[in-house]
């Protein structure tokens, strides 16, 4: 048995310490997931005034920070009593904030933190046994992928021109996030009841110009047709089958065209999803394609006690048919409705009720069993000799809580969302793999749900800029602020990553009491709860192979392809956890200064 850790795991946001035990076939038998940094949040807002918080909660997290805007601000709508008559208009404007925020984010994951992973010389190995369709492939993969100052064996390697390409994507999305947002990060138009902002004419304008850019660059980049036909035949698919159907026979096209050449440029149709659609999976590629040759990332992460796993959706983006909105998101509530899905794919409507953390394993005081949030206590521990990364029995190894619902640890994001929406191509993907006798729950179908979502919420985005706003509509109504005394509220959504949640308890002076934030990172990278069960990364990981293609050419503790790979996949987010420590010790305790 080896123990492989990896500190910290790079290209995520934040600092992540993932350790394992690998025994000598190369596959992963322990695995442990340790946030190392303490998000201390929840004790700034304590006697603060409850509107604070959808400021201060967007310095959590410099990268979604309009999803923490936007469950603070459903937190205070629920608090105040508003949330039911929240003009449409309003609604609207929130959508657009927070879709162009999920598109920068996914764009971000995919070819800055994930995308590179494809570069690693490890494939560049393996890909080399295959003659030159190997060669082909790698020589597209390192093109495309690399990253700014890489080297191979000492050799300069360019920057990748789709990881080059998506970086002025960035720029002018946060451009749109501030015409609708005042600013961009840290925005100043979320309030209870709407938003201070009333879109103008241009403003329209210039998102829609903006939008306009981002379809040409998927276009260019992303995929080899355009992004209506893209959208047309999957998303808007008749049924998950047809979907399905169509993936594959457009992916059968492009290989038959370019298996005699050994061309899988873009010249040639291949954009980056579909290389990676036909290459990245075992299924797809070597078994329905024909290809002699996959990256294995279907046999990743396959989680193998499914009693021990489900997938949970708040739900998000609101309905803009109407005004105002029901802050528990019941079913079909939302544009992508809530529920919680069972790994046999048995659906349940959400009940936030059931959502609870446990700390046993964290570095906070102890209680028994679990807690709602709404009685959530964020107290750090100060007894160090309760920390022993080298033991993996040792309790206390991370700073997340573990979130469960019902009991039950959960994958949350992009997959989780779609899979309980519903969405035709993922649904038609996870019968796929379940027809032929795979797992559906992988590294590989986990990627193609993220890029499949960036399409969803750009064409949607799209539509709520030119046909939904109004700016001439509503977009604000009045707040009685008495109602924030002895009040509570819960504001649930959906960050990029999956499920946040705040919960918010005020007293008889309209201040907080209390006020809790669970986090979509705290759901997939979670410890061990109260009865001992490990979060989603950790059981991933659990059963995985720790080297490139499934150790095709044997076990390499050095470059353990298997961990990056399942790690980045969940696209962890530690700087939702935020180092609060003073080390000038001149201010007073629950002393806030905004940057």
């Amino acid at each position: 048995m080896v123990r492989v850790t990896v500190d910290p795991l790079t290209r995520v946001v934040g600092p992540l310490r993932l350790d394992t035990e690998v025994d000598e076939n190369g596959i992963i038998t322990e695995a442990r997931s340790s946030n190392m940094i303490f998000r201390g949040f929840e004790r700034i807002y304590r006697g603060q005034d409850p509107r604070d918080s959808i400021l201060l909660s967007q310095r959590i997290c410099g990268v979604c920070p309009v999803a923490h805007s936007i469950a603070a601000v459903n937190a205070l709508d629920d608090l105040y009593g508003v949330a039911g008559s929240v003009p449409k208009d309003a609604l609207v404007a929130r959508n657009i904030n927070h879709g162009l925020n999920t598109i920068s984010n996914h764009l971000l994951h995919f070819y800055i933190l994930w995308g590179p992973d494809l570069a690693n010389p490890a494939y560049g190995n393996v890909l080399s046994t295959f003659g030159n369709l190997g060669s082909s492939v790698w020589k597209e993969f390192l093109g495309r992928f690399a990253p700014i100052s890489y080297k191979i064996d000492g050799e300069a390697i360019p920057p990748g021109s789709s990881y080059v390409g998506v970086i002025p994507m960035k720029k002018i999305l946060h451009d749109a996030g501030a015409v609708i947002g005042g600013k961009m990060p840290h925005q100043t138009v979320m309030y209870p009841g709407g938003v201070t902002n009333n879109p103008t004419a241009s403003d329209v304008q210039t998102m829609s110009s903006i939008m306009s850019e981002v379809v040409d660059f998927l276009n260019a980049t992303s995929i080899g047709i355009p992004f209506e036909e893209w959208v047309g035949n999957t998303y808007m698919a008749s049924s998950p089958k047809k979907a399905a159907d169509f993936f594959i026979e457009h992916l059968h096209e492009l290989t038959e065209r370019s298996l005699r050449t050994n061309d899988l440029s873009r010249s040639n149709g291949w954009g980056d999803l579909e290389l990676y659609s036909a290459l990245g999976s075992e299924l797809i590629g070597e078994k329905i394609l024909g290809l002699p040759i996959s990256l294995k990332h279907d046999k990743m992460s396959g989680y193998n006690d499914l009693s021990k796993i489900g997938f949970l959706s708040y739900g998000d983006f609101y309905n803009v048919e109407h005004e105002g909105y029901e802050p528990t998101s019941p079913a079909g509530d939302r544009f992508q409705t809530s529920g919680f899905m069972t790994s046999s794919l048995e659906y349940h409507k959400f009940d936030s009720d059931k959502v609870t953390e446990s700390v046993k394993h964290s570095f906070y005081d102890d209680y028994e069993g679990d807690k709602h949030p709404y009685e959530g206590v964020t107290e750090p521990f100060t007894d160090p000799d309760r920390i022993d990364y080298q033991d993996f029995s040792a309790e206390k190894y991370t700073w997340s809580k573990a979130p469960r619902y019902e009991g039950i640890p959960c994958e949350v994001g992009p997959f989780s969302r779609l899979l309980i929406m519903k969405e035709p191509l993922v649904t038609g993907l996870v019968q796929l793999f379940q027809d032929n006798g795979y797992s559906p729950f992988n590294s590989f179908t986990r990627m193609i749900a993220r890029m499949q979502e960036l399409f969803i919420i750009t064409n949607e985005v799209i539509q709520w800029i030119t046909t939904d706003l109004d700016p001439n509509g509503r977009f604000r109504v009045d707040v009685d602020m008495s109602a924030a005394e002895d009040s509570r509220g819960m504001g649930i959504c959906e960050a990029p990553r999956g499920a946040l949640g705040h919960w918010v308890i005020t007293d008889n002076d309209a201040k907080v009491a209390n006020y809790q934030i669970v986090t979509p990172s705290a759901w997939n990278l979670s410890p061990r709860d109260s009865e001992g069960v490990p979060g989603p990364l950790e059981h991933a990981l659990i059963g995985s192979t720790i080297s490139a293609v499934d150790n095709w050419l044997g076990v390499d503790f050095s470059n353990p392809t298997g961990i990056l790979h399942v790690g980045r996949s969940y696209d962890p987010c530690i700087t939702c956890a935020v180092h609060t420590i003073d080390l000038t010790g001149k201010n007073p305790p629950g002393m806030v200064r905004l940057l």
